[in-house]
This record gives structure tokens, sequence and C-alpha cells, in this order.
């Protein structure tokens, strides 16, 4: 279901004048226990901290937008639901599932269809954040499912605690704790996700061999990132993702020169070469022959060039 349009009232801000938020008022459409460390900077040493957390009530007409931030923020749904978009697609978040606000992405949310929503979120900063979003997949997520709604719930609110209390060691406590939410997230995906990215991205090539594809291209169009495909890839393949793909243009080459009788440049074309010499220089690299030498080796169709 499409985000709701947002309600009239809708407040506009932005702290550094590149990052903006667009808002319900407070108390009229959310009332919240929010907690803040007011000295980030005693907490930059470490290399994951916990920036605020809260518990939210939210109601008819509540809605949220983000745009160019570097917030990361975790939020669990405990009653109702949320309407939220996030990299152009949409999602009906419900109890006992998590989204995930990731750092440079825009994102839209607004109450669901009960007009009334309960969650809990905890934001995180550090140096750590980056790659500790790339190991668990999480960078690759929108909504997590816990595996284990009870255990999630009670460490979101230990750090809840941490900051609302502030009593010595906090920050360190806080820390530990959101390493503990990230890995119990990304222990939630890891059993199938790369598993569904691979096969989508193996589909996706093989039935594109005549084209032009890049990395970055194939993660845009897979929904993930350029990173995270090629550790995947590279886990599974021991190899690229563009390199898998060159291999895939070279067995399909193998296959036409073998079994039908089209020129080396119309073959060269079907797997996207559009330079004959170049296609024949990269099947020689990786097959060890040029295709000329490979169709007259295999004793298959004479005479075709």
């Amino acid at each position: 279901m499409p985000i709701p349009l947002p309600p009239k009232k809708v407040s506009v801000t932005s702290r550094d004048g590149i990052s903006k938020l667009w808002h319900t008022p407070v108390n009229q459409y959310y009332t919240r226990e929010y907690y803040i460390d007011t000295r980030p900077d005693l907490a930059q040493a470490l290399p994951l901290w916990l920036d605020f957390a809260h518990e939210e009530h939210c109601y008819k007409n509540y809605y949220r937008k983000r745009e160019f931030s570097e917030l990361f923020s975790i939020e669990l749904v405990l009653e109702g639901s949320m309407y939220f978009k996030q990299r152009d697609h949409e999602y009906r978040v419900t109890q006992g599932e998590v989204f995930l606000i990731l750092p440079d992405q825009n994102m839209e949310l607004a109450i669901g269809p009960e007009n009334h929503c309960r969650r809990l979120a905890c934001c995180f900063s550090g140096h750590s954040l980056g790659s500790l979003l790339d190991s668990t997949g999480l960078v690759e997520q929108d909504v997590v499912s816990p595996r284990d709604f009870k255990l999630f719930e009670a460490l979101m609110r230990k750090c809840i605690n941490e900051l609302r209390d502030k009593s010595p060691g906090f920050r360190q406590r806080a820390s530990v704790t959101g390493y503990e939410i990230m890995l119990e997230l990304g222990a939630s995906v890891e059993h199938f996700d790369k598993s569904v990215l691979l096969i989508k991205a193996v589909d996706l090539l093989e039935h594109h061999l005549s084209q032009k594809i890049t990395l970055p291209k194939l993660a845009t169009a897979l929904g993930s990132n350029p990173t995270s495909l090629f550790l995947a890839f590279h886990k599974k393949f021991g190899m690229s993702p563009i390199n898998y793909f060159i291999k895939l243009k070279m067995e399909a080459a193998k296959s036409l020169l073998l079994n039908t009788s089209l020129p080396i440049h119309d073959i060269a074309e079907r797997t996207g070469y559009s330079n004959q010499l170049y296609f024949s220089g990269e099947f020689r690299k990786r097959v060890g022959i040029s295709p000329r030498d490979f169709r007259k080796r295999n004793g298959m169709i004479q005479g075709i060039v």
C-alpha cells in the first residue's frame, strides 16, 4: 500500500543545512519517552555508540520524512503497524518486525491503518558502523523479523534504560548491547538472505548476456550494494560478479561455437561484445585458444568465421 499523503501540519527542520526532516507536531500526533547522550564527545572514542533512544506512541496522521540524513536507527514495532518507504520500496511493518533507517537513504514513515503504533528505537553512530552493517548484511535490509522477539525487545530496552539512567559506564555497556542487537539482526537474515540475493543475481546475469553490466548497475538492480554483492559472490563462487558474468558469456559462446553455424562476429554480439577482436582476446584469455581454433578442434562446423 502506498505511503499515505502527509497531513497539512508538517514542520521541516534541518540541523546542518543539508539533511532535512519533515515531521508532524509532537503531543498532537505522537508522544514519546526520549533519551539522548548529552555528551556525545565522550562516546566518540568507542567504535559504536548510542546517540539516542526512545519509546514512541504514534497516532492518526503521524508522518515523518528524512532526506540526506546520516542517521542509522533500529526501530521495533510493539503494537499496531507503520508504513515505511526506503530505496523506493514500500512496506507495512507490523508487530514484531524491525525496520532499519539506513544512513544516506531517504525514507518516509506514516501511521498504519490501526491509527496507533507503539515502537522502540535506538540510534547508533561510530566508525565501525559501516563495516558492521556490511558484515552482518544489514546494509541490504529495510525490514527484518527477529528470530527471537522477546530477546530482541529485551536488548532494545536495555539500551534505552542505559541512556535513561546514565549510571557510570553506561556508554560502554550501551555500545556492547548495540553490537548484540546488530549481530542478532544479522543472524535473523543470514540463513536465507545471501542465497536469495545470489539466485536473483545469477538469474539476472543469465538473462542479459548480450548486455554490458557493471557491478554498481547490478547491485542497484538487486536493491543491494556493490560491497555486499562482491563479498557474496566471492564467498560462493570464488570470483567477483563481473568475472562470473564473463564466465557465463564464455560458456554461452562455447555452446554457440559448437552447436550453431553463426559467424564469430555474431556470437560476439550475442554475448555482449561489439568488437570481435576484443571478444576473441577475452575468449583466448579465458579458454586458452581462439574461438576459431576452439570450433575447429572440437570437430564441429568447419569454415565458419
